[in-house]
């Protein structure tokens, strides 16, 4: 008996670690992933994911950004920013930039593969940038005012609506579609080209501009937020020759990543200079469909506070089994010994066993009914 409580014990022992491992096991992999990242505190990288929602997919994007190219853009100071008008904000729109032509060739290449048209092509990127959180310029900057180039809008993904319509127009004019900023009262968006298409669009040089609302998830091409309906916009053309080229011949990539095609700041030509450098760009892959994943291990990702409540609640039963063990060994030896069976009564002991009678006091046979002594009748208690 003693035995099985005992693999008993065992055996709910090895359980319960064994659920306690697998448990943890899909949290402490992401967790020791982070630290490992952030104890550099130099990163030749930068690791960003972006996830969004379009056609009824919900879509992931794994970007690899140069740290360099990165602090290239930030060297530019919010002085030189604030300076520039809406009508020159062609200054941010930067398709000469080797990483964001990229970054549209995979937009396009899933685009093809999921047989989306043109303006599907464009809906799809408008939803990954909505999926890029506002914050205004004051609260991430500490600036009023701090127009970011599309780079620094990946890395910090946050920005304002400025920085979200920057982002949107270089992906946009890269997609081969012509693109304009339009500027309701203290709001900016983007108008892209098109011809018959269904919602609110503004003229401009004979030609029809459909709104692009950047910074609320859901809107596509033509819907106009609703505090936008019946207000006035000034519309501004984008001009690529007045573009902010990074100097990428000063960067330093590392040995592994040789420098990016270097620009000419002086020159208003529309592509990189080729030379032997042109396919240093880190791996990008395109835009990929989420799979379906088990409801538990995504439940205890996206919930580090379940996980915390289920190791507790192993602990808490862990306790309670051992208790209970413990408890019960110990009642079952004690019944062991209370029960144990005596041994069977004998003719002989039968015989020897007295009756006492109550008249004369004397003692008499088990089987006596009359009193050897008095010869009264024996009565029995």
């Amino acid at each position: 008996m003693v035995g099985q409580l005992l693999r008993r014990k065992t055996f709910s022992l090895l359980f319960f670690l064994t659920l306690a491992f697998v448990v943890c096991l899909p949290i402490i992999t992401p967790f020791e992933f982070v630290n490992a990242q952030t104890q550099d505190q130099t990163p030749q990288y930068y690791y960003k994911s972006f996830s969004w929602v379009y056609g009824g997919e919900t879509w992931t994007w794994n970007l690899t950004i140069p740290a360099a190219l990165y602090e290239a853009y930030i060297q530019v100071p919010d002085s030189v920013r604030t300076q520039i008008p809406l009508s020159g904000f062609g200054y941010f729109t930067t398709t000469e930039d080797s990483y964001m032509q990229s970054l549209a060739q995979k937009i396009n290449g899933t685009a093809t593969q999921q047989g989306y048209n043109k303006y599907q092509e464009i809906n799809f990127a408008l939803a990954f940038v909505q999926s890029i959180p506002y914050e205004t310029d004051l609260n991430s900057t500490g600036y009023q005012d701090y127009p970011r180039f599309p780079i620094e809008t990946l890395v910090d993904n946050v920005g304002d609506c400025k920085s979200h319509s920057i982002l949107f127009a270089t992906l946009t004019l890269l997609l081969g579609v012509d693109a304009v900023f339009i500027n309701p009262p203290d709001h900016l968006a983007v108008g892209v080209l098109g011809d018959n298409l269904s919602g609110t669009y503004w003229t401009y040089d004979n030609q029809s501009y459909y709104y692009c609302e950047t910074t609320g998830e859901g809107f596509t091409i033509g819907q106009l937020p609703q505090q936008f309906d019946g207000v006035g916009a000034y519309v501004y053309p984008i001009d690529p020759s007045q573009q902010y080229v990074v100097n990428l011949q000063s960067l330093t990539l590392g040995a592994s990543n040789p420098s990016y095609s270097p620009y000419n700041p002086n020159t208003t030509q529309a592509t990189p200079t080729p030379n032997l450098t042109t396919t240093a760009l880190p791996d990008i892959a395109g835009p990929t469909a989420v799979p379906v994943e088990p409801v538990g291990i995504n439940l205890i990702s996206d919930n580090p506070g379940f996980f915390v409540l289920i190791v507790a609640a192993i602990a808490v039963s862990i306790v309670v089994a051992i208790k209970p063990l413990k408890i019960a060994g110990k009642t079952a030896h004690q019944q062991t010994t209370a029960l144990e069976p005596s041994s069977p009564k004998t003719e002989e002991s039968v015989l020897n066993e007295s009756k006492f009678c109550i008249y004369c006091g004397s003692s008499n046979k088990s089987v006596a009914v009359y009193c050897e002594n008095c010869g009264k009748r024996i009565v029995e208690a």
